[in-house]
């Protein structure tokens, strides 16, 4: 009896810290402890009383796997183990969505990227064709994703 308690305690304590010490040289401590647990009952005790540990084993493991799926995120030891920044619209992305149009100045050349000025505000740039000379007038004709698309502004053309 003292065994099977020994090994219970064992894989109990081992599981859990398998939950927060991941590496999965615990949780196979854990498994072999239980069912060697389970294996001690039926060795000692008979198929009846064995069948009654291997059942309140796998109904403990799933009621334990069910709690902690449901709390894990709120107990106090494994709130800096979760990633809280939130994930969502980047909105300097979005705001450069809608800039196609606006015209500005080549501030470095742009082979095919460097800088502009847009109404005071610098940013990069790529051109979509030919490099650009610095000082060359352009316009933003597309936006795609984070890259801002510019051509120049021919005087007269």
């Amino acid at each position: 009896m003292t065994t099977i308690l020994i090994l219970c305690a064992v894989g109990i304590l081992a599981a859990l810290a398998e939950l927060v010490l991941p590496g999965g040289l615990l949780g196979i401590v854990a498994v072999i402890c239980l069912f060697g647990a389970v294996i001690a009952t039926f060795v000692s005790y008979g198929a009846t009383a064995g069948t009654i540990a291997l059942g309140i084993l796998v109904v403990a493991g799933l009621i334990t796997l069910n709690l902690w799926m449901r709390l894990f995120h709120r107990l106090p030891f494994t709130k800096q183990l979760i990633l809280n920044d939130a994930v969502g619209v980047d909105q300097g992305l979005q705001d450069r969505q809608t800039m196609t149009g606006r015209k500005g100045l080549a501030v470095t050349d742009l082979f095919p990227s460097g800088r502009g000025d847009f109404d005071g505000e610098k940013i990069d740039i790529v051109t979509e064709g030919p490099s650009i000379k610095r000082g060359a007038k352009v316009e933003i004709v597309e936006t795609r994703g984070p890259s801002i698309i510019v051509r120049e502004i021919r005087e007269g053309g």
